[in-house]
């Protein structure tokens, strides 16, 4: 009986250890991403206005697309397109490679580890993961930025997507591009930052997922 005592005391303890470390690891990273995101606030405002086009196409193969970013990651702007093809294919049908590439391109701040990835790390489901899942409810929202517009119900075609770039800020390693959405009245910034090998990661996406005007077809449909 002494034994079970012990080994329940033990467990107890071992247990109370696990969600201390577990709570703690939690905090940092909470405090590691507000850290991240509340820096590029301060620059937001400095926008360059412009009006570029970015194209490209679609790409499906989670091989493809990492070639391709880490051939593209020196330019910001690809960043974000190659995120919003992520976006795309995580809001069509390929969740799991969506997923994946995401990864990439996300600030690991904003990430989980995950062993099961091929990047060793997961979207987090109370941050960057609840904002794509949302763009995965409502698949109009992505499409709004590649060439879909509330006209033609956003379709597009998914071998030339175009991404249209209005404003642009930098501070050190630190960058704010706003691209256009069709379905909104308003750009979306996205902040980037530079990391030591000189690709620029994603470290706010919040203005990217909102929603947008509904297509033709369902306008006024109530």
């Amino acid at each position: 009986m002494f034994k079970k005592l012990t080994d329940s005391v033990a467990k107890k303890a071992a247990n109370q250890a696990k969600y201390a470390a577990e709570s703690q690891a939690r905090q940092v990273q909470y405090q590691a991403t507000n850290a991240v995101k509340g820096k590029a606030r301060d620059f937001v405002a400095k926008l360059k206005k412009m009006n570029k086009k970015v194209g490209g196409k679609i790409i499906q193969s989670f091989s493809d697309f990492k070639s391709s970013w880490e051939k593209n990651a020196k330019n910001p702007a690809q960043s974000i397109l190659h995120f919003l093809i992520a976006a795309y294919n995580f809001a069509h049908g390929k969740k799991e490679d969506g997923e994946h590439m995401a990864t990439i391109i996300l600030a690991k701040p904003l990430l989980e580890e995950n062993s099961n990835s091929p990047t060793g790390f997961g979207l987090s489901k109370s941050g960057e993961g609840n904002l794509m899942q949302h763009m995965a409810e409502v698949p109009e929202i992505v499409r709004s930025y590649l060439g879909g517009t509330p006209e033609n119900d956003y379709k597009l075609d998914v071998n030339k997507i175009v991404m249209t770039i209005v404003g642009e800020g930098t501070a050190g390693d630190d960058t704010t591009i706003a691209v256009q959405s069709a379905g909104k009245d308003e750009p979306s910034s996205c902040n980037l930052r530079k990391n030591n090998s000189g690709q620029w990661k994603l470290f706010n996406i919040d203005s990217l997922t909102t929603d947008v005007k509904p297509p033709k077809s369902k306008a006024g449909d109530f």
